[in-house]
Order: structure tokens, then sequence, then C-alpha cells
């Protein structure tokens, strides 16, 4: 417990100085102050985690991604198709964006953004509802 707390405390002293040594070049010190309370360490931690041992989407081609819609499952292929590109089973071409958190694929499917997380999971926004969905 002690060691924890000694952890958290470095991480803090160590926002302050950063924060401090924006007082003394040209950045703004509330910018600095902001940058370094709004970064969430377990959050970067699980990024960096993703990033290193998942799977990422499209990496190895094409996906396949299952969601229920109105009582049963349906599956939807996103093939990577050129230009940053991602196209759906009836080769309608949509675009794919990413963010910190999902690959966000719109356009391939009507009425469907696919928000891919690293490792296989996210979710399928749908008619404005939120599906889970799984990918491979």
């Amino acid at each position: 417990m002690c060691e924890t707390k000694g952890t958290i405390m470095r991480f803090v002293l160590a926002g302050i100085a950063l924060a401090g040594l924006g007082a003394c070049s040209t950045q703004d010190l509330s910018q600095a102050w902001a940058e370094v309370a709004s970064f969430n360490l377990l959050t970067e931690t699980r990024r960096g985690y993703e990033e290193s041992y998942l799977d990422i989407p499209f990496e190895a081609g094409a996906v396949v991604a299952i969601a229920e819609e109105h009582g049963d499952l349906h599956t939807y292929s996103l093939t990577p198709c050129g230009d940053g590109r991602i196209c759906g089973l009836n080769g309608q071409a949509g675009d794919l964006q990413r963010t910190r958190d999902h690959f966000v694929v719109t356009g391939a499917y009507p009425n469907r953004t696919f928000y891919l997380s690293p490792g296989g999971d996210g979710f399928l926004n749908w008619r404005g509802e939120n599906r889970d969905l799984a990918w491979n």
C-alpha cells in the first residue's frame, strides 16, 4: 500500500514540475496544467497494452464483424479496398478513421457505423442505437 502511495505521489510531483516548467517557457501555464490534469494513467496504460499485445483491426486484412440487430445475428465483411477505404460485402466503399480507442468504419453498409476496438470487440451504431459486436 505504501509503495502505491509513493508511486502516485511521484506522479503528482512530476506533473507539478512539468506545470512549473511550462511557466518558464512561452507555453501557457493553464494549458500545461490542463494537460497534466487530464492525463489518465490507467487509460493510457490500457491503450499501450492494446497496441502491443492485442489484434488490431485490418492489420491482417479483412475483418468479419457480428452483431445483433432486431433479434437476429448479422455478419458484416469489412475489407480494405485502398486509399484508407473499407468496402462492405456489396462493394460499397466506406471511410476508415482512427480515434484513440477505435477504428471507425462509416459508409460500408447503409445506416451503420462500426467502432472496432483492438482485441476483437467494439460496437455497431445502427439507427442511433449502439449494439455490441465481435470481430475477427
